[in-house]
């Protein structure tokens, strides 16, 4: 019979096994950190320096009253302005700006214009922006877009400050279009509510005299 063996006790790390481990790869460490710093600082200085001009447009409410046509503060403005950023955002639409101000010079050279397009949309930022206020109707406090910004990026700062001007009135413009539908809509329904409204007074005047008329002389008003 074999004798039985002794087991070696299973060894353990603590913090000092680890202190001692960087110490000995003290200088390997500090190499690498100093070679990451030196990359980092490189990319800083050599990057292109790239400048974001930002344009806040607000949000107006309704004039017509809520008494007569009812809206959905919320979702009726972002509708408005999903509308009008696809109609912003066409290609012809971007098409023009990038002429106008002969954007993307050296990669129109090189690429077709679907290219051109994709990274002038990529250089565009379009952000809604949304606070809580009571609504009329409900006097309720509600989440409600207020607000949207339109940005443009560029390496140039007055390209980007031009440019998102631009886009600025591009929207303000669509938006105007917009109102100007919405008008138009908003007075035929209530030239139509005026015409049902005359159409039943009319109604009710010509029940209320043959009324009169059966009821001669026997009405409160012709009694002493």
């Amino acid at each position: 019979t074999g004798q039985p063996r002794s087991q070696e006790p299973e060894s353990t790390i603590n913090l000092g096994d680890y202190l001692a481990i960087l110490k000995r790869r003290k200088s390997v460490i500090f190499l690498a950190s100093g070679l990451l710093f030196c990359l980092s600082l490189a990319a800083a200085i050599l990057w292109p320096p790239t400048f974001k001009s930002t344009a806040t447009i607000l949000i107006e409410e309704q004039e017509v009253p809520s008494e007569l046509v009812h809206s959905t503060i919320t979702s009726y403005a972002d509708q408005r302005i999903e509308m009008i950023k696809q109609q912003v955002m066409s290609r012809s639409s971007l098409g023009k700006v990038v002429e106008q101000y002969n954007l993307y010079a050296g990669m129109r050279k090189e690429n077709p214009t679907e290219e051109v397009i994709k990274r002038f949309i990529k250089d565009i930022e379009v952000e809604v922006i949304s606070a809580h206020v009571i609504d009329k109707r409900t006097h309720n406090a509600t989440k409600a877009t207020i607000a949207f910004t339109v940005s443009y990026n560029s390496g140039t700062p007055d390209i980007a400050q031009r440019v998102a001007n631009e886009l600025t009135s591009l929207f303000l413009g669509g938006n105007l279009k917009s109102r100007e539908r919405q008008a138009q809509e908003t007075t035929t329904f209530l030239k139509q509510e005026a015409e049902s409204l005359a159409a039943h007074i009319e109604e009710v005047e010509a029940k209320l005299s043959k009324f009169k008329q059966r009821a001669a002389g026997a009405l409160p008003e012709l009694m002493p």
